[in-house]
């Protein structure tokens, strides 16, 4: 009967042993890789502003990654390493104090990674991370977990969440990326780097909500975003195509700027609000110059009683009108800005049938 035990054991050792081995690092960093994006923000006009890293979590086109890259961007870009590029992505939901959001691409049966969790992890275990450092699209990386933590322990990180710190060099541009253990489980998403250049990382599971998430904001198109390698003026192609005229009668939303310490933006919009021709415009002044169609900045040169506008487009920086008016102190400036403002923006924004004399 021994015999037999031993023989069948001695069959199937292979087999088991197969079967309960970890894969190896090459193949980690390969499913990895596949499932990791890059993310280019811009602030408008193909300006590139920051360069992130993404996992895929869901083979719809779900993305975890940081928030901070995304927060005041007006253009966005995913990259997949296939080299399929997506112009335009939703944003699911967001975690700012874990710096942490979701967003989703148009795409389907793309390579996730499978959710694991901190609790299967312990301070020694080996960690891998691929990531977009340094402009290095792509880059793989691998170091132990270090510690998990509060994120109250360590200057500057925050309050009130976990982070998993490890010791894999990674550099700016990883930010977003996905970090995974031995069996390429990913247990959590890239935030901050310190000064030694280890990282920290959000557990997923903390995050996993947001996967769900239902804010559904779409983030600016991209399509005129490249990598910092191009020579070519980032925003020469996106403003050169513009139309000005175009541009002043689609706008929505406008955002007022001051340069001047006679009033404040409050102050104008006030004035802006208490206009004859305000309801007429059908343009509406937000807070957020994220959400602003155009910019209008109010400036007064030093020594002078001449206070300036600027109307421009928020996303390509193109002016599109400007002037000025001439007032001995703020309050009567304000009323003669934003009455003329109104004025010329209403003629400007009609249709040019409608400018033509009969």
């Amino acid at each position: 009967m021994r015999i037999l035990l031993l023989g069948i054991f001695l069959l199937y050792a292979p087999l088991l042993h197969s079967q309960s081995a970890a894969p190896s690092a090459e193949d980690v960093l390969a499913r990895t890789g596949n499932a990791s994006v890059l993310i280019l923000a811009g602030e408008g006009a193909g300006r590139l502003t920051s360069i992130s890293t993404g996992a895929i979590v869901r083979s719809d086109g779900v993305i975890l990654t940081a928030y901070h890259p995304l927060k005041n961007a007006r253009e966005v870009q995913v990259r997949l390493k296939s080299g399929e590029t997506f112009d335009r992505a939703v944003l699911l939901g967001v975690d700012e104090r874990r710096d942490i959001a979701a967003v989703r691409i148009s795409a389907a049966h793309l390579p996730a990674l499978n959710l694991g969790s901190e609790e299967s992890i312990r301070t020694g275990d080996v960690a891998y991370a691929v990531t977009n450092s340094n402009n290095l699209t792509w880059s793989a990386t691998q170091g132990l977990f270090a510690a998990i933590r509060m994120a109250d322990e360590i200057p500057g990180a925050g309050q009130g969440y976990r982070v998993l710190q490890f010791t894999a060099p990674v550099a700016p541009g990883a930010s977003g990326g996905p970090l995974v253990d031995a069996k390429g489980n990913l247990v959590g998403i890239i935030t901050r780097i310190n000064g030694s250049g280890a990282g920290l990382a959000v557990p997923v599971e903390s995050v996993a909500g947001l996967l769900d998430g239902t804010l559904n904001t779409s983030l600016g198109d991209g399509s005129a975003l490249r990598l910092p390698d191009n020579h070519q003026a980032p925003s020469s192609k996106a403003v050169a195509s513009a139309d000005p005229k175009e541009l002043l009668r689609s706008a929505k939303t406008a955002v007022i700027h001051t340069r001047t310490m006679f009033f404040t933006p409050e102050t104008l919009e006030r004035e802006f609000v208490k206009q004859d021709g305000y309801a007429a415009l059908g343009l509406v002044l937000a807070k957020d110059a994220r959400v602003a169609d155009l910019a209008i900045t109010v400036d007064r040169p030093l020594f002078t009683y001449t206070f300036t506008y600027a109307v421009t487009d928020a996303k390509t920086s193109i002016v599109l009108d400007s002037g000025k008016v001439t007032a001995a102190d703020g309050n009567s400036a304000a009323g003669k800005i934003t009455k003329e403002l109104i004025s010329r923006l209403l003629v400007l924004r009609q249709p040019d049938s409608a400018k033509r004399p009969k």
